[in-house]
């Protein structure tokens, strides 16, 4: 009897086996730009291996309209420290999709080119995602057409292409890590749209690209304005569009009041000739020139500080908020070691502290002193950068502060005889200072949050001589 189950068992896990196996090679051809490969062989799975959960998968990969695969063009690092963008096309029909593939590989020279995406280049990641749409077009006029994202005319004045917002997370489900954003390109539409993380772009235009990403990535509004406007209602406030024209309420209030030469509130943004205020009559990529504005370019690098931590990876690893596991320091010296992301032209300032602190409670957990947890903890990276708030002051000057580095690779050897026996902390905190050299004004004045500062914290022992 326990034979025959077993039998029965084998082929099944065998079966489960060879259709991921499967799987996995189709997802390799689709990263090839095989697709009609990729295609081919999530029609054997669904075939060959009816029930099985690549069998599921492949079944959405076969509809006309589908997701086929994904692949990494720009990999700066893990994408848990990275701006992962994903890059998709709709209305690009199977035998299009090499068109696709190469329009994606000019979009990430397009950021390189653009501050303050130049400087932060490291800190990005693109990815495109192969779509494939039964049709090429866009919805509107009385037309429907079957594509991935679901393209339409928006109704307005000059008909911008937008998407369907729930069909792009759709795709971005089917990959294994992301952040949520999305540039769409849509084949045959015009202009653009973007905010709450997706652009849609109609076409390949460049200016559009990163206009639309600053609608998209960090909520920019419009410092345009044009008599032919469908805005109607009233003007919401972004980081630089106001409804108020007062210097003390605008949203870059702080930038007037450190009077930075270019900065004020002059009217004419949002679309609108009258009603609504931007930061700069010198214009601004939101508006229709090709370098974003002091206050637009704040906001930006802050919005790459919410997905991207200052300290990227560290050994020993630090420990999460909460635990108090102490390292013993023996007779070979503690080697702490800190890697820090790197932006283009300025470096990052590092400052440790060594401070001497009485023994926790212990929890009775093996090896580990502090507070009794809950839940598991969570390193730093991890934690919801925007929620974590500012870090609070730390008393006494930090031992060893490093304004200058090549590489980010920093080092900090404590040896036993360095310090008196006991307890200690050690704290390393990692700050942006975006002040870049030959530039008198830092790109960012205010960071409420304290998106722009990061810590670790070890515990260590120094034992009795």
């Amino acid at each position: 009897m326990l034979l025959t189950i077993l039998a029965c068992l084998l082929p099944t896990q065998s079966g489960e086996d060879q259709a991921r196996a499967l799987l996995e090679r189709a997802q390799a051809h689709a990263r090839e730009g095989r697709y009609g490969d990729a295609r081919a062989t999530f029609e054997r799975i669904l075939e060959r291996f009816p029930g099985t959960d690549a069998a599921r998968t492949a079944e959405h990969r076969t509809k006309p309209s589908a997701f086929l695969g994904w692949e990494t063009i720009v990999d700066h690092g893990r994408p848990s420290n990275r701006v992962d963008i994903v890059l998709m096309g709709d209305g690009y029909e199977f035998e299009h999709l090499k068109a696709f593939d190469k329009l994606a590989d000019d979009i990430p020279p397009l950021f390189e080119r653009e501050e303050p995406f130049r400087e932060y280049w490291s800190y990005l990641n693109f990815i495109r995602a192969s779509l494939v749409s039964a049709d090429n077009g866009v919805d509107g006029f009385g037309r429907e057409y079957d594509t991935v994202l679901g393209a339409r005319t928006a109704d307005t004045f000059s008909g911008h292409v937008v998407i369907d917002p729930g069909r792009v997370q759709a795709m971005l489900s089917e990959l294994p890590e992301h952040d949520g954003l999305a540039i769409c390109f849509v084949k045959n539409g015009v202009l653009g749209t973007g905010g709450s993380g997706y652009a849609a772009i109609g076409g390949r235009d460049a200016g559009t690209t990163i206009h639309e990403w600053g609608h998209a990535f960090a909520g920019l509004g419009d410092e345009y304005q044009t008599q032919q406007s469908a805005h109607v209602g009233g003007v919401s406030d972004r980081p630089n569009v106001s409804s108020t024209e007062d210097p003390k309420r605008v949203p870059w209030a702080h930038w007037i009041a450190a009077k930075h030469p270019s900065i004020g509130a002059y009217e004419g943004a949002a679309g609108r000739v009258r009603g609504a205020w931007k930061p700069t009559s010198a214009g601004c990529v939101m508006a229709s020139e090709e370098e974003f504005c002091p206050v637009c370019r704040e906001a930006l690098v802050l919005r790459i500080h919410a997905f991207v931590d200052p300290i990227d990876a560290c050994t020993p690893p630090a420990q999460p908020r909460g635990v108090h596991e102490i390292i013993p320091v023996g007779e070979t010296p503690l080697e702490i070691r800190l890697k820090t992301m790197r932006p283009a032209s300025h470096t990052l300032e590092v400052r440790w502290w060594v401070l001497p602190t009485a023994r926790p409670a212990s929890t009775g957990g093996p090896g580990e002193v502090g507070v009794t947890r809950t839940e598991p903890p969570r390193p730093e990276a991890a934690l919801d950068r925007t929620r974590r708030g500012p870090l609070p002051p730390l008393e006494g000057k930090p031992i060893h502060t490093s304004l200058h580095d090549d590489d980010g690779e920093h080092l900090m050897r404590i040896a036993p005889s360095d310090l008196e026996p006991g307890v200690y902390r050690v704290i390393c905190r990692v700050k942006d200072t975006t002040e870049l050299r030959g530039e008198r004004w830092p790109w960012v004045l205010k960071d409420e949050l304290g998106l722009l500062e990061s810590e670790r914290v070890w515990w260590i022992e120094v034992p009795q001589r």
